[in-house]
């Protein structure tokens, strides 16, 4: 038990170093008028149907101290999910606005989006509306480079979201990129 709470004590301090060193790297990069750029990229190749790609690149602008409006355009495919040679395909453009906390190195931000979604199924094309919160961490590794980890539940207008082999109006989208600020 000793050594389970030394352990604990030891990694707290750490964080808390972390946090402490860390508090100017993110000051100047969440600024207003600071421009960034993200790219998040999650490819299986493996996968136990067939491949799966997801590519999402955004674009932001703080317009105040913390406080990011941000579009984002996105592209999904997964393969043989509908049967063998049948793909989901998916394209989604948004717009949202993300308020940071800074907190050091590691900066929890929170925000709403809302978009357009639209996919390619074997059933033929469809569109929807989206919209919903989205939490992210953004974790400095310099001034202006951030490894940026985002979930955001999104609602939809119709059935659009493609979750356990099924059509679905939410969907719970996570991923990890880079974030660049200039």
């Amino acid at each position: 038990m000793t050594t389970l709470s030394a352990g604990f004590r030891i990694g707290a301090a750490a964080v808390l170093l972390t946090v402490a060193t860390g508090a100017n790297a993110a000051d100047s990069a969440l600024e207003r008028g600071t421009h960034e750029f993200g790219i998040h990229l999650s490819p299986d190749l493996f996968g136990p149907v067939g491949d799966t790609l997801f590519l999402d690149v955004g674009y932001g602008v703080f317009v105040r101290d913390r406080l990011e409006l941000r579009a984002s355009a996105s592209y999904t495919l997964l393969e043989d999910v509908v049967g063998p040679e049948k793909d989901y395909r998916a394209w989604d453009v948004a717009v949202g606005a993300d308020y940071h906390l800074l907190l050091g190195r590691a900066v929890p931000f929170a925000g709403l989006f809302v978009g357009w979604h639209r996919i390619n199924i074997d059933t033929g094309a469809e569109s929807a509306m989206t919209w919903g919160p989205r939490l992210g961490l953004k974790y400095f590794l310099a001034d202006n480079v951030a490894l940026a980890f985002d979930a955001a539940y999104a609602q939809a207008s119709k059935e659009v979201f493609f979750n356990d082999f099924e059509l679905d109006d939410q969907d719970l989208v996570t991923s990890l990129g880079l974030r660049l600020m200039f």
